[in-house]
């Protein structure tokens, strides 16, 4: 059945119109837990030439997709203000959005996500499987991640931001920001989350490993995705070497990085582990 938002309905999946496409893959984790590193080691690897000399020394992430809680993205394809909408009337509408965003693709999306895996008030699901490929999780020792995610949000004092990851509450953007309010359900409940669903089949990385060894890490998501890349060493190797740490910094040094929160010093600041 549709629900009622105001005067607006909103599709429900037995009255849907628009033909569903399995054609997202969603890049899941906690924050600062690898997954801008992965999005442009997929970059890498699905544009192995890399452009023009001159883009190809910018800090860009050349691949097809958004961030789940984009504002301007879902206020474009509903057609409503996300501001003007309460978190759970925005819930209600986001599974169909993401539809309508994988039946408008021609080509695999990637599509970031920080939120836990949860239903909206009519007990859907947020991230609907029928237009999924799958979904990429990134897990990183908490601890290195409470460190990390400090210095993110303007060198935080670290107990403030433990406190923050082990509440269950725990949400980002929302208010006047470009993003939607997003749920994480805290550092334990967001892994909860994602690997007790079986609606959409998950593929678990450890960033720990993707510094051992990025090269097998980023096959074994080849492989996943059904990649012809998988198949290919040496575009692999091509990828991760133009996405090691320091050629990152060094970028974002000379050009900056849009994704870089006003209060931090840098997006890429160690890409190690053991910090914590």
């Amino acid at each position: 059945m549709a629900a009622e938002i105001g005067n607006y309905k909103v599709i429900g999946p037995s009255d849907r119109t628009v033909p569903t496409q399995r054609t997202i893959c969603w890049l899941v984790s906690f924050p600062k837990s690898g997954n801008t590193w992965t999005r442009i080691l997929l970059s890498e690897l699905l544009d192995p030439d890399g452009g023009d000399a001159e883009a190809a020394d910018r800090l860009v992430i050349d691949l097809n997709g958004a961030i789940s809680s984009s504002r301007p993205v879902f206020d474009d394809i509903t057609g409503l203000s996300s501001a003007d909408l309460s978190h759970s009337e925005v819930d209600l509408l986001r599974a169909e959005s993401y539809r309508r965003m994988a039946a408008q693709a021609d080509e695999r999306m990637f599509v970031k996500v920080h939120d836990a895996y949860y239903a909206d008030e009519a007990g859907v699901p947020v991230f609907p499987a029928d237009c999924s490929v799958g979904a990429i999780y990134l897990v990183r020792d908490p601890l290195d991640v409470c460190v990390s995610y400090a210095h993110h949000r303007g060198n935080e004092p670290v107990a403030e931001t433990a406190a923050q990851m082990n509440a269950d509450r725990h949400g980002l953007g929302g208010g006047g920001t470009t993003q939607l309010h997003q749920e994480t359900f805290g550092w334990s409940g967001h892994y909860r989350s994602w690997h007790d669903q079986r609606a959409i089949r998950l593929l678990t990385i450890r960033y720990e490993d993707m510094l051992d060894d990025t090269a097998a890490c980023l096959q074994r998501m080849a492989a996943f995705l059904n990649l012809p890349q998988a198949h290919e060493p040496g575009t692999i190797a091509r990828a991760v070497a133009r996405a090691r740490f320091d050629r990152l910094r060094e970028k974002e040094e000379r050009h900056g990085f849009r994704e870089r929160p006003r209060r931090a010093s840098s997006f890429f600041r160690a890409g190690r582990a053991g910090d914590g």
